[in-house]
Parts: C-alpha cells; sequence; structure tokens
C-alpha cells in the first residue's frame, strides 16, 4: 500500500528545479491518489502527464494498483499554500472570513501570518468599473476561512 508521504515525497522530487509546487495529495477510497500541481504560468497537460509517468516510475510496482490522477486546482477552489497566494498577488480575490463576511479586493500581500487586501467597491454608477480602496487592509490570516480567485467576465 502506497501512502500519500510517498507520493508527495516523489512528486516534490521531481518538482525540484522546474517552476511547478505541489498543492496537495490526496488519498480516496478504492486505491485513488489526487495530486495537484500548479505553476506561476499555466502547466499542460503534457507535463501533468509526464510528472504521472515519472511518479508511477518512482513507487514502481506499488502504483500498478493505484489510480493516480493529476491535475492543477481548479479557478474557483479554495487556496491551499502559500505560493498560490504569491501566484495571485495584484489580482482580484474572495476572502471568506470566520466571522461569515466575504471581501472582494486586490490581493497585494500574503506572508503567511496577514494578508493585504484592497477592498473593492461596486460602482454605483451602471456600467462603470468597481472602486478599489486607497489603502490596504491587513487581515490577520486566523481570521481567514479560505481564499480563492475570482472569476469576472467582461
Amino acid at each position: 500500500m502506497v501512502s500519500a508521504e510517498q507520493v508527495r515525497n516523489s512528486v516534490e522530487q521531481r518538482l525540484q528545479g522546474t517552476g511547478h509546487f505541489l498543492v496537495a495529495v490526496e488519498l480516496r477510497p478504492g486505491n485513488k491518489v489526487v495530486v495537484e500541481v500548479d505553476n506561476d504560468r499555466a502547466i499542460t497537460l503534457q507535463e501533468l502527464a509526464d510528472l504521472n509517468k515519472a511518479v508511477r516510475e518512482d513507487l514502481g510496482e506499488a502504483a500498478d494498483d493505484l489510480e493516480l490522477q493529476f491535475s492543477s486546482p481548479g479557478m474557483g477552489r479554495p487556496f491551499k499554500v502559500q505560493r498560490q497566494y504569491q501566484k495571485h498577488t495584484g489580482r482580484i480575490v474572495l476572502v471568506d472570513l470566520a466571522d461569515g463576511r466575504t471581501l472582494e479586493g486586490k490581493l497585494e500581500h500574503y506572508d503567511g501570518t496577514t494578508l493585504g487586501l484592497r477592498i473593492q467597491h461596486p460602482s454605483k454608477v451602471k456600467g462603470r468599473l468597481p472602486k478599489l480602496d486607497e489603502e490596504v487592509t491587513t487581515i490577520p490570516a486566523s481570521d481567514i476561512r479560505h481564499t480563492k480567485a475570482s472569476i469576472t467576465f467582461n
């Protein structure tokens, strides 16, 4: 039986020296292992397929009983690692707070303990773009339930 830690170690070793980073390794029922890998730019299907093949080689015969699934994290999925925050710095994000509020704004920084956000306010005039606060609001990481990229269509 292959552990999540074995898969994680193999993936991290294979990602060294590339622009890719590991987001999550999840064991699911039925010997299914889901691995999420991201990049500061877009990651291609071919890169994911090559990584899948390399990890299978590392695991040897133990991988024969596994269903290995490699993907990039979905756009609407919450961030799991600090590098995702860095990737989205300067972009509009949704921040769900522990108190139930949701803030939308431009991500200015994230250092693991605090998040800097220029909060976005909707325009009162139809057709105008929303306004961003001039000052950065600092939110303690402990107050954040999750953060995800905001998807907007023009």
